[in-house]
């Protein structure tokens, strides 16, 4: 991934333009936050490729149509209560901060959930997670770990049965990590 001082920079707002209009946002440093209309529906796709981004905010998003992350490095980002109807792929990129994808999930059927060679230096939440069709995680490394195959009750639901192999971490926490001090409130 490149560094973002190499990258031409983009405002959330500009970015949000451009998805908006169903362009993909390619090799860009997004400058701020890319708020997408939280507690909303988002009907065009989002594609974000080769980019650096400050912050993504899209908690409570009903997204209508596929969401793709690739070969980027996010620093903060919330998927609380984020429906990825369409299916969801991230792939080959690095976070830097706690990430939240709690009481979301909800993928259609015939619609994959999919992270794939990921870094994850903080916690990632999975609680209460719902995922109807087929999921795939494999050979991401955890490392400030994660729920995901928690056991305890009301934590992560598979309608179909996942494949979850060659992570790296401990998948099994019973808790939701340590929140952001911003979210502590």
């Amino acid at each position: 991934m490149t560094s973002a001082d190499v990258l031409p920079k983009l405002s959330g707002r500009e970015a949000l333009s451009l998805l908006q209009t169903g362009k993909p946002v390619c090799g860009h440093h997004i400058v701020g936050r890319l708020l997408l209309p939280v507690y909303d529906t988002c009907a065009w796709p989002v594609t974000i490729e080769n980019c650096w981004l400050d912050e993504v905010e899209a908690s409570g998003v009903s997204f209508k149509a596929p969401v793709h992350l690739l070969n980027s490095h996010i620093n903060k980002c919330a998927f609380t209560q984020a429906h990825f109807l369409q299916g969801l792929q991230i792939e080959n990129c690095v976070f830097d901060d706690y990430l939240d994808f709690s009481s979301g999930g909800h993928n259609q059927p015939g619609f994959l959930v999919c992270l794939q060679r990921n870094v994850f230096h903080r916690f990632v939440n999975f609680f209460d997670c719902w995922y109807r069709a087929e999921v795939r995680i494999e050979h991401n490394d955890f490392r400030g770990e994660t729920n995901l195959l928690s056991s305890a009750d009301n934590y992560t639901t598979f309608d179909v049965e996942p494949l979850i192999q060659d992570n790296t971490g401990n998948l099994h926490r019973v808790d939701e990590g340590e929140l952001p001090t911003e979210q502590l409130g």
